[in-house]
């Protein structure tokens, strides 16, 4: 008797061009580089920052606490400094069957190299978002 199995592939990175889309689309980015890398490489402006330690139940749905943008769906984009520990804990995600996590490959580096650091600033979702956080 034969068994077939059938394997699903599942991405766990984007490139920093797709960073770029999905930024636009409204995914969520953490920042899960530490104090110290954000204030000697720069902060990501409009992105969460959390400690790479308590990310991974902060972005699983079935945790006790998860962050609400992920509990609602919200595709999330992990960014750390060289990508490496945000594929990591994507991968951890993924092994839990949460599927709408992507570390952004190359991490903060590759987008410093895209130029890609300012686009949340600009971001269409963030905008709606800061006029309601102020309207209030």
């Amino acid at each position: 008797m034969t068994i077939a199995f059938t394997t699903t592939t599942y991405t766990t990175t984007v490139t920093a061009d797709a960073y770029v889309d999905a930024v636009r689309a409204g995914a969520l980015v953490v920042d899960i580089r530490s104090r110290v890398q954000r204030e000697r490489q720069g902060v990501l402006a409009g992105a969460i920052a959390v400690e790479a330690r308590p990310v991974v139940d902060l972005l699983d749905p079935t945790s006790p606490a998860p962050l609400a943008a992920v509990a609602e769906g919200r595709p999330v984009l992990l960014v750390s400094d060289d990508g490496l520990d945000a594929e990591l804990f994507a991968l951890e995600l993924a092994s839990r069957g949460v599927h709408g996590v992507r570390a952004v490959d190359g991490g903060h580096d590759a987008l410093r190299a895209a130029r890609a650091l300012g686009l949340l600033t600009g971001a269409e979702h963030l905008l709606r978002e800061r006029s309601a956080i102020s309207a209030h």
